[in-house]
């Protein structure tokens, strides 16, 4: 998914191929996770409508998604609300992410092995990881949630499996964390980490190495799982009064 900058949030974009019910789902949740509305906020069905001159029915539909997934909350007679999610969504989300990038890589690794793929397939992930290495410091908080999710997910990708990739694409893992860090500017302690598990992935993938890229894929979900779940008991938030 692209992260746009937060001058266009709440512009109503569709992408290729994309129904009116996605659009609308996709905007809303790029708003929430990057601070358009306050956590805690009311989200009024008619106002979101008239704001992005669509018909109702759409909108409420991708509210009800948005509450499905853990987004918002909706509230009998105080209807929907954007909540901060619970250390709960974010351990199974972490969980979920580590297990398909350990079968990825792995996947990944056999390619290169049998020769389905070769190194210079790795170079997206090396222009992405020298790009996040570059702009480091300078990096707004949107643009650091984009590449970090590119770098991961264009090694998904050499995995070859298309329902895993739809999967990984489909939990939005790293929009979770700009979600969480939302306001914060934690995540800028954890770049040098980040960046150097980020090399020792590509040097296990290029000395084909599963026991490698296996524990230092964990030590890495390890340590954003702990970030996030620092990043959240910092987030605490409760509903307005009524």
């Amino acid at each position: 998914m692209l992260v746009r900058a937060k001058a266009d949030l709440g512009k109503l974009v569709g992408e290729p191929g994309e129904t009116l019910q996605g659009t609308l789902h996709r905007t809303l949740l790029e708003m929430i996770l990057f601070g358009f509305f306050q956590r805690g906020a009311r989200l009024y069905p008619q106002q979101l409508a008239e704001q992005f001159e669509v018909s109702l029915t759409p909108v409420r539909e991708a509210l009800m998604r948005l509450a499905t997934e853990g987004y918002i909350e909706a509230i009998p007679r105080r209807g929907f609300h954007v909540k901060v999610p619970t250390p709960k969504q974010i351990v199974d989300l972490w969980q979920a992410r580590l297990g398909l990038e350990l079968t990825a890589g792995e996947l990944l690794i056999n390619r290169l092995v049998a020769g389905e793929i070769t190194e210079d397939d790795l170079a997206p992930v090396l222009a992405t990881q020298s790009e996040l290495e570059r702009d480091g410091a300078n990096m707004t908080h949107n643009r650091h949630t984009q590449l970090n999710g590119d770098f991961h997910q264009q090694l998904v990708t050499l995995s070859g499996n298309a329902l895993i990739c739809s999967i990984y694409d489909g939990i939005q893992l790293q929009l979770l964390g700009a979600w969480v860090a939302n306001g914060l500017e934690s995540w800028r302690d954890r770049l040098k980490h980040e960046g150097r598990d980020h090399l020792n992935l590509i040097k296990a993938i290029r000395k084909r190495d599963h026991d490698l890229y296996a524990r230092t894929l964990r030590e890495h979900i390890g340590r954003s799982l702990d970030g996030a779940l620092s990043d959240l008991r910092q987030q605490k938030v409760e509903l307005p009064a009524e």
